[in-house]
Formats: C-alpha cells, structure tokens, sequence
C-alpha cells in the first residue's frame, strides 16, 4: 500500500467527505470522525522562538526561514 501526499484538508467542511472519513476509520456508514483543524505553531529550528507564518527571518536569532 503507498501513501498519499494529497492534502484534503479544503474538503474537510463537506458532509460527504466526513462520511467517507467517517467509514475509512471505523468501517461503518454513519461513524463521524473527529478532524483536527488545528494550525501547526511554527517554530525557529534554530532558536525555537513562536514564529509568524509570513516571516522570512527569526526575529529572535536572525535565522533565515524556510
């Protein structure tokens, strides 16, 4: 089995696409699955300062941001 790098999180408000998720986890029609819709905190790799998403530079080290 291969994975996916699919990212489907754009579909994860539709009813039809949490039903699907909800029989790919349990096996069942009906189950609801729970969808994490948290944002990743990103993090300096050098320094570990909470980083703004729209940073190039660390404001804490300098680091340039990925």
């Amino acid at each position: 089995m291969s994975g996916s790098c699919l990212d489907l999180r754009e579909f994860q408000d539709s009813a039809q696409m949490q039903n699907i998720l909800g029989k790919l986890v349990s096996g069942k029609s009906g189950y609801k699955a729970v969808i994490d819709k948290t944002k990743p905190i990103a993090k300096c790799p050098q320094c570990g300062k909470i980083l703004d998403d729209s940073w190039k530079f660390c404001p804490e080290c300098g680091n340039k941001l990925k």
